[in-house]
């Protein structure tokens, strides 16, 4: 039930997950208990924790369940177990929310995964609760008078009470919140579906996010009954009467009704999956659309170069199809943009071009991008460009600096009539989740024209920041190893909440004078250093000898601007010997053809520096200490984020002794 074909996200499933571990140990414990006290109740006799060990509560017993009736022994177990369960709904329901609101931000919390989170509170509020903070619960006579949330009354001896614990009531808050985000991102599908502006593909997404909210309902109905039940079982003097056993059923029913949701819904899932395999295959489940991503009845510029592709016939699947839904929004935004500034550069070019030559017009066309972008270097010039939908839309792209990076992407000599191509023709599906950052990546069809990156707000407020130091680095340095990036974008949805994104150089696909070896796969490595390689040390041991690409200066720009946290990403192909002697005698910037020996083949290789938006901030400070304190202690070198002139010097020792010629 908790395979990776669930539609659910993977820290859900895994709420899920622990939520079924600790029901299971639950309910081995309630059986126990209830067989033991049916049997005959022991409760007045010696119950200590030595005792079960030396035998000395079944002297005059035959039961094999008489150690299971001490106090101490099931009581806070059981509500440990219980308790835990319920917490690992609670977060569950909270990662719901937090997914309904944003579901390509990362699930992580200052480098830490937010499931470690979900762990540490869950053990430690069940902890303290089932056992007290000072282990009363372990001596006989305190865990006698005890309240405790998760036993029904109907088990309960002498004056063992209920108690309505803070945790519960919050718990049961977080409930009701995450359902309502569920309720209203429900009823915005809907009115998104009934908008005249919406097209065929946009339609299918919205059809599929309204399922898979719905699928969410029926376990929260479960859940929330369950929940008010034990209030009420716990808040309630406890009777031997037909509404005491109506209420103690919500115990067992918290594992019962959930599990019976959870077999119902693998169910329904599997038939989706074998009704659809005759018709789609396995990848349409998992989220894949091809449909074009352009406005309906809009056209390309070139629809001569844009590639046939198949397409979707089944719905996005799950988690999978709802998270294309506001992404699949802020990529027909860009498009529309990228178009119109395409056309009115078109028609500049067209003006400029009047008395002089195609490259004397583009290069006067340049000067006049460069100056306009110089505004942005003063706050009081810089603006940002906000475009809506429709008249009384909800949604709305901000541009973020669009003087700035329509120079940018000049000064890059970017194609923006192939991104624009490549842009509309992208498939959604190919949408992943980058291993360290969390954060989303969409790269182009042909893997080499851009990506399209998910950030946070705090990297969109660094790219502010550093956007006229970057501009005049690369002015400067043409040369410069830097990814090249090619826009900053905010897409607002229809609930209010931002996904933000960059558009920049893709460093994983072969440089354009190689388009014909586009067959080849490359190795690629992710490098911050020596401890974090990748993989690269032990796929070249020896190295790869590189002409000096001065990393120094790039190096040392990053670190006056004060970021952290980038890395090294390389991409090194294995090419046959013949070729090697070919490419050798042309010019295959921006990559680096590595000459072959008697023991090592020929290499094409290409690199540079990318996620240079972290800026060393209180946060960065934070999780540097806490790394430093917990991970490392001993080895504070290992620890990833370091103050930034540190980052730099051990990042540039690292690269001279794996690429120095």
């Amino acid at each position: 039930m908790c395979s990776s074909q669930s539609p659910r996200t993977p820290s859900q499933r895994a709420c899920l997950k622990w939520s079924n571990i600790c029901l299971l140990f639950y309910s081995m414990y309630f059986v126990a208990y209830a067989l033991a006290d049916a049997y005959q109740p022991l409760w007045d006799g010696p119950c200590e924790l030595q005792h079960i060990f030396t035998g000395e509560m079944c002297e005059n017993d035959d039961s094999p369940f008489c150690f299971l009736n001490c106090c101490v022994f099931a009581v806070p177990w059981l509500e440990f177990f219980g308790y835990g369960a319920y917490l690992w709904n609670v977060f569950w329901i909270l990662d719901l929310g937090r997914f309904t609101l944003l579901p390509l931000a990362p699930e992580k919390v200052l480098g830490v995964h937010l499931m470690c989170f979900y762990h540490i509170f869950t053990w430690v509020c069940a902890g303290l609760i089932a056992f007290d903070p000072n282990g009363s619960r372990l001596v006989t006579d305190t865990c006698r008078e005890a309240k405790i949330v998760m036993m029904p009354c109907i088990l309960r001896r002498q004056t063992v009470g209920g108690d309505l614990p803070l945790f519960q009531v919050a718990g049961f808050v977080v409930i009701a919140v995450g359902f309502s985000l569920l309720v209203l991102r429900y009823i915005d599908a809907g009115q998104l579906l009934s908008s005249q502006s919406r097209t065929q593909r946009r339609e299918r997404l919205l059809l599929a996010v309204r399922a898979y909210l719905r699928k969410q309902w029926l376990h929260f109905a479960c859940l929330a009954i369950c929940s008010i039940l034990i209030l009420l079982d716990t808040t309630t003097g406890c009777a031997d009467n037909a509404g005491s056993y109506i209420t103690s059923s919500a115990f067992p029913g918290l594992g019962l009704l959930l599990s019976l949701d959870r077999l119902v819904m693998y169910a329904k899932e599997e038939k989706a999956v074998e009704f659809g395999s005759a018709n789609a295959s396995p990848l349409h489940h998992a989220g894949s659309e091809n449909l074009e991503l352009g406005p309906a009845g809009a056209t390309s510029p070139s629809p001569a170069n844009l590639r046939s592709l198949p397409v979707t016939r089944a719905s996005p699947f799950g988690a999978a199809g709802y998270r294309l839904l506001d992404f699949s929004a802020l990529l027909e935004h860009l498009i529309q943009y990228l178009r119109e500034e395409e056309l009115q550069l078109a028609q500049q070019r067209e003006v400029l071009a009047a008395g002089q030559t195609a490259k004397q017009a583009a290069a006067s066309q340049l000067t006049l991008l460069r100056a306009s972008a110089r505004l942005d270097d003063s706050p009081d010039a810089q603006w940002d460009w906000t475009i809506t939908a429709s008249a009384g839309s909800e949604t709305a792209l901000t541009v973020i600096a669009p003087r700035s990076f329509t120079y940018l992407r000049r000064l890059a000599n970017l194609d923006c009539e192939a991104l624009l191509n490549e842009l509309l023709q992208t498939n959604l599906g190919e949408l992943r989740v980058a291993a360290k950052s969390g954060s989303s990546l969409l790269c182009s069809a042909d893997q080499r024209t851009f990506v399209l990156k998910t950030v946070s707000k705090s990297e969109v407020k660094q790219v502010r920041a550093m956007l006229a130091d970057y501009r005049k680095h690369l002015e400067e340095r043409p040369e410069s190893l830097l990814c090249r990036i090619y826009g900053c974008f905010s897409f607002r949805n229809s609930l209010g909440y931002f996904l933000h994104a960059v558009l920049m150089d893709c460093l994983v696909g072969l440089p354009a004078s190689l388009t014909d070896f586009d067959y080849m796969t490359p190795k690629v490595f992710d490098i911050k250093s020596e401890f974090q390689d990748g993989g690269f040390r032990s796929s070249f041991p020896q190295g790869l000898q590189l002409p000096d690409l001065h990393f120094a200066q790039d190096l040392n720009f990053l670190s006056s601007l004060g970021v952290v946290d980038y890395s090294i990403l390389l991409s090194v192909w294995e090419i046959p010997e013949e070729l090697g002697h070919e490419l050798s005698q042309k010019d295959i910037r921006p990559g680096v053809l590595v000459p072959g020996t008697s023991e090592r083949p020929w290499y094409v290789v290409r690199l540079g520096i990318i996620d240079f938006l972290v800026h060393w901030c209180v946060r960065k400070r934070t999780e540097s200490a806490l790394k430093r304190t917990c991970l490392h202690p001993r080895h504070t070198e290992r620890v990833t984020i370091m103050d930034p002139p540190s980052y730099a010097r051990r990042q540039l020792d690292f690269l001279h002794a794996v690429f120095c010629s």
